[in-house]
């Protein structure tokens, strides 16, 4: 009986305190939704997530290219529209992938049953997947996230271009005789997706067309074949040409009547003895070739940097930009009879440089000229002879040779840049070459690497700048190499690695952040601290070149330590002008650097001079006057001979921009850039930086100055938040986004 009873009030107890917790939980579910009235609660009357519908303006799969919008309608839980409002503090959320936030518009817009809802509006550029999210409260919406795929559009000839190797456009190809050779063809639409998966074999057909033509005899037939097909392992278009006669060609791809960007190029067909010859004379260290030298003119005379022409497609003339060709033949070999009268010289070639020698009395060698083996050194085949060439880097005199293995030594020319760049497919691979023949050019091993030796340098935070240049004065290149142990005066610490970032960090901002009072060696043509930096003439700076040869060890250094990978990595923390980053890898400078270094002369200046009907009216002549440091006397310099006497005119207008740019990019700081090369490439072989353009150069060295707004969401951290404020928090980081 008393068990019984016993039970009995357990029973009841827990009972109890089940009615009480679920008495509670009605309570606060109804409090949040309804304030607390019962009332409405038993009658559905709150809003319920749960019974939202999302209405999608498109229908999938959808392209890239519009705005888009989808409406969220609301509903109480009896199903009664609800007009929903910005308090109820509904969070949206667009995103490519997992990562990158998709910028969109909110709006509270009215649908036919005079009922307010969410309408989100978004524009759709990149091709993914979008994830939307919707929640409110912490609680997704019914469905949501939501999975939508957006597809590439069409194919656009002005964004789809022919590849060679990484970033490089295919501007000559050389193929042998009678085999097949395959391009690739990064097919973009016009917000630069990729579309080759998309595209099919009717496109093929009946878009792209293909010709193939002798630069001499343009309507004289060549034996081709070619075919466009989408690579099924990689899903890529590969454009597929066999060539079944031996000579130079020029080619033209266009799709739907419009040229691919570089779809016209150059063809180089060698038999297969000249194909070997090409090969062989990738392993020679002595390689040259017996031209004649035609023509040898100054940049000043020249009105274009090319002055060959070849027969375009239509009719037109055109210039052709390749490389540099090389070949080797015994000194014997003949040359052609239009070229006999004029002087015998040898065409040398190795993996740096080309250079063009004469020997007097056939035993003294004197060098005519030479260039850096490059993509800036330009290479113009005569169209209306076949031994004809034309070599010009657009700083120094331009030579016209003729050669009578003029095909092969293009085509050794390419293998050899090719090789430079270490037959890369992108830049990261680019960059990954680079790193490996830096470390193989002072014989590096993983060894090495694990058991680098060190040098501990004391250095002064006072006088960061003199106490380094005096600890480092008597390096060796050997010692640059070094793991550098840094002590800072006057403080206690070991240097396990952050100690040399910061002295690394420290040392650039002293060098590059111009001005100070203590350093100005480099300089920006405006206040910004944005604005990009070029170095400063030490006649007026009162640098002397021996800082700017430190300055290029330590970016030199920077380059070997990022070769050597993990813990060692490190940047240049700069903002190099694009005409200075131009120069150290061999390329021209031109007046279209100014857009980049100096935007307001650009504007003011050079954009106003090339508009300029009549040019004659600003009456300037080929001068530019430049202001010493604490003088307003200009002293004028000519920019070429009699320039003071020469007006600038509307068929010389460009001539004068070039060499204004030459003079205040170049010529006017070229012992401070001469020296900083020489301190970099004691580090970094130059035919090693050579295989970059100036903006991918500037990646290698100073990185990214992107903010990854995604990083800074993840990594981010509040001590209380509520729905609103989650909300701003993520439409900040979209705006920086």
């Amino acid at each position: 009986m008393v068990v019984q009873v016993i039970i009995g009030l357990v029973f009841l107890y827990l009972t109890y305190r089940g009615i009480r917790r679920v008495s509670h939980h009605i309570s606060s579910v109804v409090q949040e939704r309804t304030d607390g009235d019962l009332f409405q609660y038993l009658k559905g009357n709150y809003l319920d997530c749960s019974k939202a519908k999302v209405l999608f303006n498109w229908q999938e799969p959808a392209e890239v290219g519009s705005t888009v919008s989808f409406k969220v309608k609301f509903y109480y839980c009896n199903m009664v529209p609800y007009s929903i409002r910005k308090e109820d503090n509904v969070m949206t959320q667009i995103s490519v992938g997992t990562s990158q936030n998709v910028p969109f518009v909110e709006e509270y817009v009215t649908d036919g049953d005079d009922v307010d809802c969410l309408q989100v509006s978004f524009t759709v550029r990149v091709s993914a997947t979008y994830y939307i999210s919707l929640q409110r409260n912490g609680v997704h919406l019914a469905g949501s996230p939501f999975k939508k795929i957006f597809q590439p559009g069409p194919l656009s000839p002005a964004h789809t271009r022919l590849v060679r190797c990484g970033h490089v456009a295919t501007t000559s190809l050389t193929v042998t005789q009678g085999q097949s050779h395959v391009i690739k063809i990064d097919a973009r639409d016009e917000y630069n997706n990729d579309c080759s998966p998309n595209l099919h074999k009717k496109h093929f057909d009946e878009a792209f067309k293909f010709r193939l033509y002798r630069t001499m005899h343009p309507d004289l037939a060549v034996a081709y074949v070619w075919e466009i097909a989408n690579n099924k392992g990689n899903k890529r278009l590969e454009f597929e040409l066999t060539v079944f006669e031996n000579g130079y060609f020029k080619a033209l791809l266009d799709y739907r009547g419009q040229p691919l960007k570089h779809g016209s190029f150059s063809v180089i067909s060698l038999t297969d003895n000249e194909a070997a010859e090409v090969k062989t004379n990738m392993s020679k260290r002595n390689l040259y070739y017996e031209c004649r030298l035609l023509r040898r003119e100054s940049p000043q005379d020249m009105k274009t940097a090319n002055t060959c022409t070849d027969v375009q497609h239509d009719g037109s003339n055109q210039s052709w930009k390749s490389g540099k060709d090389n070949t080797d033949g015994p000194k014997s070999r003949k040359t052609s009879s239009i070229s006999k009268n004029h002087k015998k010289v040898y065409c040398y070639i190795t993996p740096r440089q080309l250079i063009i020698k004469e020997y007097l009395m056939l035993l003294i060698p004197i060098r005519i000229a030479s260039f850096r083996v490059s993509p800036s050194t330009e290479i113009c085949l005569e169209a209306n002879n076949e031994e004809v060439m034309t070599i010009n880097d657009g700083t120094q005199p331009q030579i016209m040779l003729s050669c009578p293995r003029r095909n092969v030594l293009l085509a050794t020319f390419h293998s050899i840049l090719y090789g430079n760049a270490g037959c890369s497919n992108s830049f990261e691979e680019k960059v990954e070459n680079f790193y490996k023949e830096l470390l193989a050019h002072h014989q590096i091993t993983n060894a090495d690497i694990r058991n680098r030796p060190k040098i501990a340098l004391k250095i002064s935070r006072t006088d960061l700048l003199n106490t380094t240049m005096q600890s480092t004065r008597s390096f060796s290149s050997a010692d640059w190499r070094k793991y550098f142990q840094i002590t800072f005066k006057g403080e206690e610490g070991i240097d396990w690695g952050g100690l040399n970032k910061e002295w690394n960090f420290l040392l650039c901002q002293e060098l590059f952040s111009c001005p100070t009072d203590e350093c100005e060696l480099f300089q920006r043509f405006k206040s910004d601290p944005q604005a990009l930096t070029l170095p400063s003439p030490t006649s007026q700076s009162g640098m002397k070149l021996k800082h700017f040869d430190l300055a290029g060890k330590l970016v030199g250094k920077c380059l070997f330590e990022s070769a050597l990978g993990g813990q060692h990595k490190r940047q240049v923390s700069a903002r190099f002008a694009r005409s200075f980053l131009a120069q150290l890898i061999g390329m021209p400078v031109s007046y279209a650097h100014f857009e980049s270094d100096d935007p307001s002369l650009y504007t003011s200046k050079i954009l106003y001079t090339l508009k300029s009907d009549d040019v004659e009216e600003l009456e300037m002549t080929f001068t530019e006057e430049v202001y010493q440091k604490h003088s307003n006397v200009p002293k004028v310099h000519d920019l070429m001979y009699n320039g003071s006497k020469t007006l600038v005119t509307n068929s010389n207008k460009k001539r004068y921009l070039n060499l204004m740019a030459q003079f205040r990019l170049c010529t006017s700081i070229k012992p401070e850039i001469d020296a900083f090369v020489k301190g970099l490439t004691s580090i970094v072989p130059d035919h090693l930086l050579s295989v970059f353009d100036e903006n991918e150069l500037e990646l290698v060295m100073c990185g990214s100055s992107e903010i990854s707004a995604d990083d800074m969401k993840k990594h981010c951290t509040t001590s209380y938040e509520d729905p609103y404020f989650t909300k701003v928090r993520f439409s900040f980081c979209d705006a920086v986004n």
